[in-house]
């Protein structure tokens, strides 16, 4: 593989931090890192090849390093690595491998193509990562309806991996925040149907109702979300 000049194990151990790569850090970019890169590019809109140019590289710069250029590879919340494994899933294309994932809890909304599943997601990834997690703070309330994760664990700031619900005209959405933009007023985040897939997307950083942390993972693990260009991205307004 030709393309932008980078270290191979970076990348490597970039993809890995993102829950994308599971082989060796070895240099040798191989099958499993060629499929690695292509569930990346393919999660963020990029074309699906197995090559690094400099948008890709940048955009996996962004993904795994913080505000103080230090690899935050150790401190990859759980919960976003159980999104990364399936990042790219898409409710039709993928409906079986989607469905399957979704149900991995012991739990499920029904079949993504038919229902909003956004909140399914959420639920899915927060329970494989942490079993012992009550993702809503009452029987009452039903974690499939994003803006009820408003009760999720405790409030945190713009920290990787905080929950966020946000608002919706008719509804909400839930997604995991992944980066802020360069002036505040944009927020990166990975979730379920959003383009219906697990992808990660931009929005308006003021549709956010909150930022929440779960409980049952340590508060000193919290890092603040990258900043990430986000020069020319187009905000999701209408998550489906």
């Amino acid at each position: 593989m030709t393309g932008y000049n980078y270290d191979a194990r970076d990348l490597q151990r970039r993809l890995a931090a993102l829950g994308l790569y599971s082989g060796e850090i070895d240099g040798v970019v191989g099958p499993k890192t060629e499929a690695a890169i292509v569930a990346f590019k393919r999660g963020r809109g990029l074309r699906p090849r197995p090559y690094i140019g400099p948008l890709t590289w940048n955009a996996l710069i962004g993904m795994t390093t913080s505000t103080s250029g230090r690899s935050d590879a150790a401190y990859q919340p759980p919960w976003l690595n159980e999104l990364g494994k399936v990042i790219g899933l898409h409710e039709v294309r993928d409906n079986g491998a989607l469905t399957a994932w979704l149900r991995s809890d012991g739990r499920t909304l029904g079949d993504p193509a038919a229902l909003p599943w956004c909140g399914d997601a959420a639920e899915t990834a927060m329970l494989r990562a942490l079993p012992n997690e009550p993702v809503v703070p009452s029987t009452n309330d039903n974690p499939y309806w994003a803006r009820h994760w408003q009760g999720f664990g405790k409030p945190c700031g713009r920290v990787l991996g905080a929950a966020v619900p946000m608002s919706r005209d008719g509804g909400g959405h839930i997604a995991f925040l992944i980066g802020v933009s360069l002036d505040g007023q944009a927020i990166r985040c990975r979730g379920g149907n959003q383009s219906n897939m697990i992808s990660d997307a931009w929005f308006d950083a003021d549709r956010a109702l909150t930022y929440r942390w779960p409980v049952s993972y340590p508060e000193s693990m919290q890092r603040p979300a990258p900043i990430m260009d986000a020069a020319g991205a187009i905000l999701s307004a209408n998550e489906g």
